[in-house]
């Protein structure tokens, strides 16, 4: 594998779609309430974000490894197994995975400043957070992730569904509109539980390395019933809206994602018989997130 690929594996490139659901969906409702889209802004917002998630994605997998993390993971999955890390494989250094940390975080933020000139500083403010969870999420000092009390997961709610569709919403409209929080709210538990599920595969590795997640505290079943549980409030909350029209009615194509809900209980009432079971678990959770986001998006821009 070359380095492109090495880099791409390292930042886990192929999760993108997580980020781009809220903002194509904040971007979307503008055009629906004020009926704005401005595409350079658009494209730019993209830019940053994305970038923005490739280096938290890299800074995690650096200082996963450095905590003995993935290292301990790759001792106990086989050689190949498909969430292999470039790091324990010595593929990259620990120094080379900070740099192109440091390579992604640049352009988000040269992004950053020039939409917070030319909307104003709340998008250094949203900006700022989304920066601070995504280094801090296993980053010294804080290592929110190691920490079991839940905040790597609000970090992830925030980051990846609430702040990405207020940001996207405030630069295409120049205000924050209660509603763009309301559609932040779904699409940030959608995430959260992508992440929830996805520390199932790797609860063994996490527990022995001392990386406290939600799962890992709260244990399997709990973890499962909370995944399930958040992706359910999910379609409550957008039903809801559509039911108090403060949503426009085609917003109830969300349910066509719903197949992906009935997969994924199965897939929890289905006992596990080796870590792949919770890879198709997490799998289909980031295929509904995705899903839900997208239809969301679509509902506004046809509404």
């Amino acid at each position: 594998m070359s380095l492109p690929g090495h880099i791409f594996r390292l930042s886990r490139a192929q999760f993108l779609p997580v980020i781009l659901s809220p903002i194509f969906a904040g971007s979307l409702l503008a055009w629906w309430t004020d009926r704005v889209f401005n595409s350079q802004i658009f494209s730019l917002v993209v830019l940053g974000s994305v970038c923005l998630h490739l280096a938290a994605n890299t800074i995690d997998d650096a200082y996963d490894f450095k905590s003995g993390v993935d290292v301990i993971s790759n001792e106990m999955f086989p050689p190949d197994f498909g969430g292999w890390k470039v790091l324990p494989r010595k593929l990259m250094t620990f120094g080379q995975a900070k740099l192109a940390a440091f390579l992604f975080f640049l352009p988000a933020l040269a992004v950053g400043l020039y939409l917070t000139a030319i909307a104003g500083p709340i998008v250094f403010v949203l900006g700022s957070i989304g920066a601070f969870f995504a280094y801090f999420h296993v980053a010294p000092p804080l290592r929110l992730g190691y920490r079991g009390l839940g905040l790597s997961e609000i970090g992830i709610f925030l980051s990846f569904g609430v702040l990405p569709t207020i940001g996207s919403f405030y630069v295409q409209s120049g205000y924050i509109s209660p509603l763009s929080v309301l559609v932040g709210i779904p699409l940030g538990l959608l995430t959260t539980t992508i992440l929830v599920n996805h520390d199932q595969i790797f609860f063994d590795a996490y527990g022995k390395a001392g990386k406290r997640s939600f799962t890992v505290t709260a244990g399997r079943k709990a973890a499962a019933v909370t995944a399930f549980i958040l992706t359910l409030l999910s379609y409550i909350v957008v039903s809801v809206a559509v039911f108090l029209r403060m949503l426009p009615l085609p917003t109830v194509l969300v349910l066509l994602s719903l197949p992906l809900y009935f997969r994924q209980i199965q897939l929890y009432r289905t006992p596990a018989q080796s870590p792949l079971h919770f890879v198709k678990l997490t799998q289909t959770t980031f295929a509904l997130s995705v899903v839900f986001g997208s239809l969301l998006a679509v509902a506004f821009a046809i509404s």
